[in-house]
């Protein structure tokens, strides 16, 4: 399990909330003035840290509760890994029970569905994850520009989010805003992972089939062989990269 973070964490810590007008102190106010507001104003939480959360008010058939949000891309990463753990325990029970069969039985069937559902959905969340953190690099007051031919093209961070290209983020957007830092410079093992990560995403997100069945035997060979344990320590070196101590493993006691 991985340290949760939660969105505007840093932010928060030099906003003087008595003076904003967008936001309101949880600790201060009735379920009734918070129902009120719902509509206009967010809400910060005091934790037992003595740190701020960034929260909104969801009506919940007419109970107005404070949710905080937490950090996406840490969400993803972490639901992954939990999901990978779960992918490595129905591996192994799958490959002992398909060993010794004669016939095809229920309970194996069980066990395929569930290998290849936290196998897939350990890929997808774990590339989701350094979508989300790309999208969370991009500072809100610099635009990226972009020289082509005649003309320079500018995006702003919504403009990056929705039109460039992911590998375009990671090579030449974020290097422009984080003084040439290219985690992608060079060819490496590591960066090798990540590449491999998103070919396979992509396969699994726009799966393919044909008549013979070779192109699902491909992709399920490709799920039981995938580097997983190596393309998460990929990913933490990743964003580390960018972001100091971003990923860090929990202190706590969990047998993960």
């Amino acid at each position: 399990m991985y340290n949760s973070k939660y969105l505007f964490e840093k932010q928060l810590k030099a906003l003087d909330i008595e003076k904003s007008s967008n936001y309101i102190a949880g600790e201060k106010i009735t379920k009734e003035e918070l129902k009120k507001v719902s509509k206009s104003h967010n809400v910060i939480l005091n934790t037992s840290d003595h740190g701020a959360l960034f929260a909104f008010i969801y009506n919940d058939n007419g109970h107005h509760i404070t949710m905080p949000l937490p950090d996406f891309a840490l969400v993803h990463f972490d639901f992954s890994y939990r999901q990978n753990i779960e992918r490595k325990i129905s591996k192994t029970e799958l490959l002992s029970k398909l060993k010794d069969v004669e016939k095809f039985n229920e309970m194996n069937s069980e066990v395929l569905y569930k290998f290849y559902g936290y196998s897939s959905s350990c890929i997808i969340n774990l590339f989701t994850s350094i979508e989300c953190f790309i999208n969370h690099l991009l500072p809100e007051n610099k635009v990226y520009s972009e020289k082509k031919n005649n003309r320079t093209e500018i995006y702003n961070k919504t403009q990056i989010q929705e039109y460039i290209p992911f590998w375009d983020k990671l090579k030449k957007v974020l290097p422009q805003f984080y003084d040439n830092k290219n985690f992608f410079s060079k060819s490496t093992p590591t960066n090798d992972n990540i590449t491999k990560l998103k070919e396979l995403r992509d396969k699994i997100i726009h799966t393919k089939s044909d008549n013979t069945g070779e192109l699902q035997i491909d992709l399920f060979k490709q799920i039981l062989n995938f580097k997983y344990d190596e393309t998460f320590n990929a990913v933490t070196k990743f964003m580390n990269f960018y972001e100091e101590n971003y990923v860090e493993e929990c202190p706590c006691n969990n047998n993960f």
